[in-house]
């Protein structure tokens, strides 16, 4: 049997009055649809009087094949819906909607599946949920306020301004079973806990994807526009959790800019770019053109870790310095990251860019961070004449006051001043910040100018390298523990080894039939 109802219209509202904003969402609902079956499984049981054990529930359930779905869903023209929660406020609109939900859980074997050769979705064991949806249009028009920055131009008042016009698919697939044992587990007790703790959630083969046809955002005379046809994806390749969702995820993630890069526009401040003619504004490509597309997978720890590895899913993927590796360095760091870091510094087709960006937002901050790569790029000539490849190269005393001079003044003529500074620190005496703070007053440009900086930081490493002392170690004496000491006290409280045996037993028990 199939039950159709032609159109449902939903209309939510939530206000309070001791909060800022409102909520109004209507939402139109035509052709839903529902059919299946669901009946008894062979041997199940359903008595609410019997004792509560580690059973598995599942098998006790009904077995059910239920499709569910709505073929349009929109959000009318004509309708006043919008979101503000105080601080942001937006105005969505949607056509084209569509969701379907499949519910199936016993319902056959695998060996059934490979005979009939069909479609048909097998799930022996547990309950499978999917949810399959997807949007042919939809947008948002949104204002967001924004805190007050005046070294960046943004004063009080100012807002993000932010359009999105696009389409979204996705499934959602959610597997509810039984934990797969790898090796048989004992109780030392009876089994009576959380039916729920040998069960497991799996997540995997999921996807979302997203379309983008229009983007931009406004922040008073800066605005970012986004390539059209920009995509994003998210494919689940593996996720089991248990059901406190703790455990481990893998997916895939894709980004496309079609080869055109995020455009940053920038004009005087009291105007806006879009009203402001080509002549009176500047642009720049926010991104390289190595990272206008990419694929990589990431992995979620069972602590909430991340880390990066190469997608091995879809087509292969590009190798260089902007590869997988890269992106690890930045959220996971490990001991090739800071090599890796170093190479994207050392880049200047990149580091050129990323001036070029800085320079439209803020141009004192361009001229900090020019500066600052200018001397990373002279030291690395210098460790590249030098043949300085590794650290342990740069340790003896000679040597280091040798790179130090080249670096402050260009040649070899303050190793002499330098070397004694150097021989006080590895004698444990202290960095001597006066004769420090004198070398760079007299080869540092601009001194004067950021003197209250270089002051903090000479007091800083006087600190880091300066002598520390030592207190002497208390001994203590010989401390029975607690439990021994008047075991009457302590009858009938367990111990800390009782409470862990137990934790530890429970979870890990295998299911009653």
């Amino acid at each position: 049997e199939e039950t159709i109802l032609d159109a449902i219209s939903l209309s939510y509202g939530a206000s309070h009055p001791m909060l800022k904003g409102g909520t109004i969402i209507s939402c139109m609902l035509e052709s839903i649809y529902a059919h299946g079956s669901v009946f008894a499984r062979e041997g199940a049981i359903a008595d609410p009087s019997e004792k509560l054990r580690k059973r598995n529930f599942l098998r006790h359930l009904p077995a059910i094949e239920l499709t569910a779905g709505i073929q349009k869903t929109y959000i009318p023209k004509q309708s006043t819906s919008y979101f503000d929660d105080g601080n942001t406020r937006s105005i969505p609109e949607m056509e084209g909607g569509r969701v379907m939900i499949q519910i199936i859980g016993g319902n056959g074997d695998e060996s059934s599946l490979n005979s009939q050769k069909t479609d048909q979705i097998i799930v022996k064991e547990g309950i499978k949920i999917i949810a399959d949806f997807g949007v042919s249009s939809f947008s948002s028009n949104s204002e967001t306020n924004v805190n007050e920055f005046p070294e960046l131009d943004i004063f009080e008042g100012s807002k993000l301004c932010t359009f999105i016009l696009g389409t979204f698919d996705g499934c959602v697939i959610f597997h509810l079973r039984p934990q797969v044992m790898v090796e048989p587990r004992v109780s030392t007790g009876p089994n009576v806990f959380n039916p729920l703790e040998a069960y497991e959630i799996d997540f995997s083969g999921s996807s979302l994807s997203l379309r983008i046809k229009e983007c931009s955002l406004n922040l008073g005379h800066r605005r970012v526009i986004v390539p059209t046809e920009t995509t994003f994806a998210v494919n689940v390749i593996k996720s089991l959790v248990n059901m406190s969702f703790e455990g481990t995820t893998q997916c895939e993630l894709s980004w496309d800019f079609q080869g055109s890069s995020p455009i940053l526009q920038v004009t005087s401040p009291g105007n806006t770019p879009a009203q402001s003619s080509h002549e009176d504004r500047q642009q720049v490509p926010v991104l390289i053109k190595d990272l206008c597309q990419g694929r990589l997978n990431m992995e979620i720890s069972p602590v909430g870790g991340l880390s990066f590895t190469q997608a091995s899913t879809s087509r292969e993927d590009k190798e260089g310095l902007y590869d997988w590796k890269f992106f690890n360095a930045i959220v996971s760091p490990d001991e090739d990251s800071p090599t890796r870091i170093r190479d994207v510094l050392y880049d200047k087709k990149t580091m050129y860019k990323l001036l070029a960006v800085t320079k439209l937002v803020n141009a004192d901050l361009e001229k900090v961070l020019r500066y600052f790569l200018t001397q990373v790029w002279r030291a690395k000539e210098i460790f590249d004449q030098e043949g300085i490849s590794e650290p342990g190269k740069v340790i003896p005393g000679h040597k280091m006051a040798r790179l130090i001079s080249l670096f402050l003044c260009g040649d070899i003529s303050q190793v002499d001043e330098i070397l004694p500074i150097i021989r006080r620190v590895v004698a444990g005496d202290g960095l001597d910040v006066v004769r420090v703070k004198e070398l760079l007053r007299k080869h540092v440009e601009n001194y004067d100018e950021w003197a209250a900086e270089f002051d903090r930081a000479a007091k800083w490493a006087a600190v880091m390298l300066g002598p520390m002392t030592f207190n002497q170690g208390f001994v203590e004496c010989e401390v029975p523990p607690s439990a021994e000491s008047n075991q009457e006290i302590y009858v009938g409280i367990p111990t800390a080894k009782d409470i862990y045996d137990v934790l530890r037993d429970k979870p890990q028990l295998p299911l009653d039939p």
